[in-house]
């Protein structure tokens, strides 16, 4: 969190620093903003103005407007000036700017802000924060469907990306609860024949809710395989695994480009029957496929050095 004072008022107010740090109201506030920026309805420094008197709890009220009418033009300006010096310092995570110095969203978060959805009277239900409850057959569903959506920017395509993640709540939930092998999963488990239907109610979704999500799968693949996690007490990082997903320049990786390496890694696993066939590879957690496959990383390096001992 960021901290601003206001000396004329006596006030200490405190403003998130980072997507992780706000609800979900006040993400799902500031993506909005992002998004009409993004689409031309409003200005980005706009967007910036917003997300800032929202994070702080300022209202704009019909006396503040009449106060401000009453200013100087001096005062205005100084006020103006104020506000956006406050914006370049605390409104960082909105946009960043790309390779073409163009701005675009900077959405990322590790938390899930879109734990549920509402596609016209249908409640969809998807995954927990950093995608720590997928299977690994909705893992590799969506990321073929999510590079699927890159190479054609078909909102189709989108849609159905997001229906591998996001889905109606299983008809047996109430029994599902008392079951002894209960998961916590709310969502009908996944079936990727049911996908083209799913997908029509995806289609539903407003385009804040579909940007989030995007933008919040992409970050979370990248996340995983380029930061230290901590799986059942233990401190690990993948990135040995994903070797093609770190870079060594300082500019940001596209959402595009945060998928790369998901794709060889999945279906490789499926081709050498890990964890039996591909359809009961795909109803095991993919975090427990992660975690063999560091543990079989770690044995190879083990026996290498044994090897160069010799």
């Amino acid at each position: 969190m960021n901290q601003i004072e206001i000396p004329e008022r006596n006030l200490q107010l405190e403003i998130p620093a980072h997507w992780d740090e706000m609800s979900s109201v006040q993400a799902k506030y500031c993506l909005r903003q992002a998004v009409l920026a993004a689409s031309g309805i409003i200005d980005p420094d706009e967007a910036k103005v917003r997300c800032l008197y929202y994070l702080l709890d300022i209202e704009r009220d019909a006396e503040s407007v009449r106060k401000e009418r009453l200013l100087t033009d001096r005062q205005r300006e100084e006020k103006y000036s104020r506000i956006a010096i406050l914006c370049e310092e605390l409104i960082t995570f909105l946009f960043a700017v790309n390779s073409k110095g163009q701005l675009e969203i900077n959405y990322t978060p590790v938390l899930n802000h879109f734990p549920q959805v509402k596609a016209g009277k249908v409640v969809l239900y998807g995954p927990s924060h950093l995608l720590a409850d997928l299977t690994f057959g909705e893992l590799r569903a969506a990321v073929e469907e999510m590079q699927a959506y890159f190479d054609s920017r078909e909102e189709d395509q989108l849609s159905r990306m997001i229906a591998c993640l996001y889905r109606p709540e299983r008809k047996d939930w109430e029994s599902w609860q008392r079951a002894e092998d209960f998961d916590g999963r709310r969502r009908e488990p996944f079936n990727r024949a049911r996908l083209d239907e799913l997908s029509l109610i995806t289609a539903r979704l407003g385009q804040v809710e579909r940007t989030g999500i995007l933008l919040w799968f992409s970050h979370a693949l990248h996340y995983i395989q380029t930061e230290d996690l901590m799986i059942s007490g233990r401190e690990i990082n993948l990135s040995p695994l994903f070797p093609q997903a770190i870079r060594e320049d300082s500019e940001p990786i596209r959402p595009d480009q945060r998928g790369a390496g998901w794709t060889g890694v999945l279906f490789q696993l499926a081709e050498q029957k890990v964890f039996g066939e591909v359809d009961k590879a795909d109803k095991t957690g993919f975090f427990d496929i992660l975690v063999y496959m560091y543990e079989k990383h770690l044995e190879n390096q083990k026996a290498k050095a044994k090897q160069k001992k010799r």
